[in-house]
C-alpha cells in the first residue's frame, strides 16, 4: 500500500526495515568483499572480452610525457597518429580481403577492425618535437613538456 501524498511505503514495510540488521559488521564485511570482487573483475574485463581496447601506459618525467601502447601483431603501416591541439589520437586499422577458390565456386572473406584511443594532455602538443618509435610491437610516443605554464594555487584557511 502506498501513501498517496509522497509515494513512500506504508508503516507495514517500515517494520521489516527496522528489523533488518544492515549495520551488523559481518554483513558490511560481506558487502565490502563482494564490492571488491566485482571492482577487480570489471577492471580487467575490457582486456579479456573487448578486443578493440588498447593496452596503454602513460607516465611523465620532469621534462616529458611518455605514452606507450602495446600493439601485438600490428605493423607500422596500420598505425595513424594525429595531433589535435592538446590531444593525441592513436588509431589502428586492420583489414583483410581474400578470395577462396573452391571446385564449384569462389568465396570471399572480408575483415575490418579499427581501434582508437585519445590521450588528453594539459598543454598543446608540439608536433615537431614529439618523437615516436615502434619497436618490438610497442609504440612509444615521447612528448616534451614545452611551454607548460603550470602554476599551483595556495589554499587559504
Amino acid at each position: 500500500m502506498v501513501n498517496g501524498d509522497d509515494n513512500l511505503p506504508t508503516e507495514k514495510n517500515d517494520y521489516f526495515v527496522e528489523k533488518a540488521s544492515f549495520s551488523d559488521k559481518p554483513f558490511w564485511n560481506l558487502v565490502q568483499q563482494m564490492d571488491s570482487f566485482f571492482t577487480q573483475f570489471f577492471s580487467h574485463l575490457d582486456t579479456h572480452l573487448l578486443p578493440n581496447s588498447l593496452q596503454m601506459n602513460t607516465y611523465e618525467t620532469e621534462s616529458e610525457v611518455i605514452v606507450e601502447v602495446a600493439l601485438p601483431g600490428c605493423k607500422r603501416n596500420q598505425i595513424q597518429l594525429e595531433i589535435i591541439g592538446n590531444r593525441l589520437r592513436i588509431q589502428i586499422e586492420d583489414s583483410l580481403q581474400e578470395e577462396i577458390k573452391y571446385e564449384t565456386h569462389t568465396g570471399r572473406r572480408q575483415f575490418y577492425s579499427r581501434r582508437e584511443h585519445i590521450v588528453s594532455l594539459p598543454f598543446i602538443i608540439p608536433e615537431k618535437e614529439a618523437l615516436t618509435t615502434f619497436h618490438k610491437e610497442v609504440l612509444r610516443i615521447t612528448i616534451p613538456k614545452k611551454d607548460t605554464q603550470r602554476r599551483f594555487l595556495t589554499i587559504s584557511e
